[in-house]
């Protein structure tokens, strides 16, 4: 699954010279948390989240009135306060490769760009309900996490048991075993034969690590 399958496309956005006003109103209007800024209509410059208006607006106890404080707020531009050269990334990258840099620069989102043009928006959101999805978590099916040595041949052996068993499989996934010559494989699998089928894996000698 790459990138343009989860991103929202032509994303509300604000020009540099918008006030920090029309931010505010942008972002309550679309209930979202983040604004790609661009320069001139076309080149991404920077981007604006609620944490950037927050920091800039005048603290609660205030003693300016509201008109005072709107007067401001429409004074401030958006150049002033959001954060320059986002990280970004191609509508082409695979969607782990998002959820890596989102994780390792502890951002909320990924601007989407192509030869230089913002096509789209990604953010921490899509990437959980692609990982939900891919995990078949919100369909029908059963849950089994199995340990197994960490050895080429192994997940063959597993679906070869699941077919004997008319087994659908909704998704497959591994994680790391605290032991380094085991591995887990997560299964979400569809079937009516469930119970006589937690049998024979324990019966062939898998450790099943849970079953739902």
């Amino acid at each position: 699954m790459n990138v343009a399958k989860r991103m929202m496309r032509n994303p509300v956005h604000v020009d540099e010279n918008d006030s920090m006003k029309k931010a505010m109103d942008l972002l309550r209007e679309h209930e979202i948390r983040h604004l790609p800024v661009l320069k001139d209509g076309e080149k991404l410059v920077g981007i604006l989240s609620e944490r950037d208006i927050k920091q800039a607006s005048p603290s609660p106890a205030t003693a300016l009135e509201i008109r005072e404080i709107y007067y401001l707020l429409d004074k401030v531009k958006v150049k002033q306060i959001m954060t320059r050269r986002p990280y970004t990334i191609s509508s082409t990258a695979p969607i782990e490769e998002a959820a890596l840099i989102l994780r390792e620069k502890k951002i909320g989102c990924l601007p989407v760009v192509e030869e230089g043009r913002l096509v789209g928006i990604i953010t921490e959101t899509d990437i959980l309900d692609a990982f939900i999805e891919s995990m078949g978590v919100s369909g029908p099916g059963y849950r089994v996490e199995l340990a197994l040595p960490n050895r080429p041949g192994m997940l063959y052996e597993v679906l070869k048991l699941l077919k004997d068993f008319d087994v659908n499989i909704v998704s497959v996934a591994t994680a790391a075993h605290e032991d380094p010559e085991m591995k887990i494989l997560i299964l979400r699998i569809e079937t009516k034969n469930y119970k006589v089928l937690k049998s024979a894996l324990k019966k062939a000698g898998y450790e099943m690590l849970s079953a739902d």
